[in-house]
């Protein structure tokens, strides 16, 4: 499945998923353009972006360049070789959520960012490889009284054990 936006008078109107064959047959009109939702400022983690931006309604579709452009958020924003806008200060970068205020043409410092827990796996207990023993049984010697060959001095019957 991909995703098709739908422009008109170069606005985007409405998105959605759907197959290109079903684009094909005009069943929901005309004017659909497929957009990736892994595009963002002209990259794909994947491969090859595809139109700059993946659309949103209300984006601009610039026919020219192919591709679409998220809405202007202030008059002094300015748009960069990605197809991004970017404010005139850059964001500051540190543990804490910034806003732009437009007012004051300034980033507001806001709550501390949270601190992920880190990540931790378990370390696996070492096997130890040892060579094989051989385990002898224990003998047990018992000793039986048989009766004994008087003239041989030996036992009349082996005991087995």
């Amino acid at each position: 499945m991909s995703h098709f936006a739908k422009v008109e008078n170069g606005i985007v109107t409405q998105v959605i998923v759907a197959e290109q064959d079903f684009i094909d047959t005009g069943a929901v009109g005309h004017g659909w353009i497929q957009t990736s939702y892994n595009t963002l400022g002209n990259q794909h983690p994947e491969g090859r972006p595809l139109r700059g931006n993946y659309a949103g309604i209300g984006f601009t579709y610039d026919e020219v360049n192919d591709v679409f452009i998220a809405p202007k958020p202030f008059d002094n924003w300015v748009m960069n070789g990605n197809w991004l806008w970017e404010p005139p200060i850059p964001m500051p970068v540190d543990e804490y959520f910034y806003k732009w205020n437009q007012e004051d043409t300034a980033w507001e410092k806001g709550d501390l960012r949270p601190i992920p827990e880190p990540i931790v796996e378990p370390t696996p207990k070492p096997i130890l490889e040892t060579a094989p023993t051989e385990v002898t049984p224990p003998i047990a010697e018992v000793i039986i009284d048989a009766p004994v060959d008087s003239s041989t001095g030996t036992a009349t019957e082996t005991p087995t054990t």
